[in-house]
């Protein structure tokens, strides 16, 4: 008897989710109601409140939660849970050693950007049952960082070999000139990658170039007085393709190098300045393409 009545109550609970999953899903304000009241009266408060919180939130996706929790909780709520999960999110990650702004950061509109080990975490966190469905919702609730992104589809670390290359420059520049340098590669890093911006990288990658600076210097250069900064593009060219492990990035500067076709397509894929330099490579190929 005890086994039956068990098997009813699961059984219950089975439909009231599945119920409650199709009235989200339709985004059906009367049916859900509805619901609530009629399986409130089933299930019980605190049972049905557990239903909601740990299964149907869980399973549906994230344009569907939010619109729940605003519809039926409140904006103001709502955003207070938003922003206590995303506190709890940080304090797992920091306590696996994980370091806020290289490893994860906030987004706008309290969006998560976190990369690849802290995706792990996260979901090594959850019994394996729930992996799958809570790595489906990390792909719309949370962010992959483009950093991350931008460096699987170049096949290289290009933003570490880069951040390498300018520690050495901030050794060798005037205050002047680091803070022209900086000024004018990082503005073509995100005219060409805009999500670069979004994802507050431009702050990460100084921090992190300015790790072996004095405290007095690095406000020198931040403080640079010059609102349009100049600098050898050439230089820069060299130093991205240097990152992009470009076997041949030092011939551009040389008097009988100079950039090949082959270079500029890899810059374009990082860099932009007043113009694409996907642009130049259409004038090159057209230009060789009448010469032939």
């Amino acid at each position: 008897m005890e086994i039956n009545v068990f098997g009813r109550k699961k059984g219950l609970v089975a439909t009231a989710k599945r119920q409650l999953l199709k009235a989200l899903n339709y985004r059906d304000i009367a049916a859900i109601t509805s619901l609530i009241v009629e399986w409130q009266r089933i299930l019980g408060s605190e049972k049905l409140t557990d239903l909601i919180v740990n299964e149907v939130m869980v399973e549906c996706d994230s344009d569907s939660h939010s619109w729940f929790c605003q519809t039926f909780i409140g904006q103001a709520q709502y955003e207070q849970m938003e922003e206590k999960a995303q506190s709890n999110v940080f304090q797992i990650l920091v306590s696996k050693g994980l370091e806020p702004g290289k490893d994860f950061s906030s987004g706008s509109d309290r969006s998560i950007i976190i990369g690849d080990r802290a995706k792990e975490i996260l979901l090594s966190q959850l019994p394996q049952e729930d992996q799958a469905s809570f790595e489906a919702q990390l792909e719309t609730s949370l962010i992959l960082d483009p950093v991350t992104t931008i460096e699987q589809q170049l096949g290289c670390a290009f933003f570490s070999n880069l951040t390498e290359i300018a520690i050495q420059q901030m050794e060798l520049l005037s205050n002047s000139q680091a803070a022209a340098y900086l000024g004018v590669l990082l503005a073509g890093l995100v005219s060409r990658h805009p999500q670069l911006k979004d994802a507050d990288f431009p702050t990460r990658f100084i921090v992190n170039t300015f790790q072996g600076l004095s405290q007095e210097r690095a406000m020198l250069i931040l403080n640079d007085p010059e609102t349009n900064p100049q600098f050898d593009e050439l230089i820069i060219f060299g130093h991205l393709l240097a990152a992009m492990e470009d076997k041949e990035y030092y011939r551009i500067a040389e008097e009988d190098g100079g950039i090949s076709l082959e270079q500029l397509k890899k810059l374009d894929l990082v860099w932009c300045g007043e113009r694409r330099l996907s642009e130049m490579v259409a004038m090159m190929e057209k230009w060789h393409f009448k010469n032939r």
